[in-house]
Parts: C-alpha cells; structure tokens; sequence
C-alpha cells in the first residue's frame, strides 16, 4: 500500500479562511466523525441515499483507511482559529477495478454548503483524477439533489442516463485535457 501522499497537500485561502485540502488519514477518524455530526439528516439522505443518521465504526474506518492506489479522499481542514482542525468537507473518488473510471462523492458541512467549497474540492480531485490517467469520473445523485446536479453541470459533467430518482453524471477527463484552458 502506497504511503501518505503529503506532497498532495495544499494550503488554499477561501472566502476569508486559511484551509489546508490533504487527502484523508486514518487518524481522521474522529474528526471526520465530529464532521458528519455537524451534517443534516437531510444532506446525509441525499449524499448516503438512505436515513442514516450516524455511520457505524466499520464504515467510518472504511472512509478514512483508504488504500491511496486504489482511491483518494481529499478534506478541507479549517487551520486557522478556534476551529483549527475540524473537518468541513471531503470529495472523494474510487477507482472501478479493471477500467479508468473512478465514482466519486463529495461532502459539505451543512452550514457551509453554498459557498464554493465542494467546487474547491471537487477541482482538486479532478486535477488529482487526471494526474493519475483516470479517464473518466462519475457518480450517481438524487434527481432532488440540486445544487448537486447544479456543481456538476458546473464542472462539465454530463448526465449519462436517469432512472426514476437517480441520476448519473459523468465527467470525460481525457476531453477535459485536451480542451483549451482545462483546469
């Protein structure tokens, strides 16, 4: 298993906060769980598909043990004042055995949604996606999930197919490169 990729650590100014975008440790674990504390049934539902109100330790060790190779789960740590640490966002991607495809899935703290931080971080892991040679980036999201639906349209994906409440988006990362100015 690879190490803890550091040097993919990033310090970034946004709206007015120090933030260092890393990816995940397993030592984020109880961060990370402090993190969907502070998330909304609401927005739990729309990003897990189902009531889940707090994840059992098993998942929660499968979301911050991961096998850097294989997938990769950027956070946006708060660095400076009192908040200094604690966890306000994740996007993550997991690469589809036998292709160069990876799903991904990305989290904001409730009370920070709209502000521009699951575009910071999904900008990242597109850039690491692609650095890697993943061609492709997908994932699914509830058809009520706007402002989801809108930050992918944002990004470039496009909807590859629906079905009843589901929607699938994909991002095509090879056309992505060879477009003028790609992030």
């Amino acid at each position: 298993m690879r190490p803890y990729p550091s040097e993919l650590e990033e310090r970034v100014e946004h709206n007015g906060r120090a933030l260092l975008l890393r990816p995940i440790r397993p030592e984020d674990t109880a961060s990370h769980r402090q993190f969907l504390a502070r998330i909304s049934p609401e927005d739990l539902r729309t990003r897990f598909f189902s009531g889940v109100r707090e994840l059992p330790e098993p998942d929660l060790q499968h979301f911050t043990h991961i096998d850097y190779d294989r997938e990769m789960a950027f956070i946006a740590q708060r660095v400076d004042g009192a908040g200094a640490g604690e966890i306000l966002g994740v996007a993550r991607a997991c690469a589809v055995p036998g292709s160069t495809a990876a799903e991904f899935a990305v989290l904001v703290r409730s009370d920070l949604k709209g502000q521009g931080l699951g575009t910071l971080l999904m900008c990242k892991l597109i850039r690491y996606c692609r650095q890697r040679g993943t061609g492709e980036l997908w994932g699914t999201v509830l058809a009520e999930n706007a402002a989801m639906l809108h930050l992918a349209e944002k990004l470039g994906f496009r909807v590859r197919k629906r079905d009843l409440n589901i929607v699938e988006v994909a991002l095509d990362l090879n056309a992505l490169a060879r477009a003028p100015g790609s992030r």
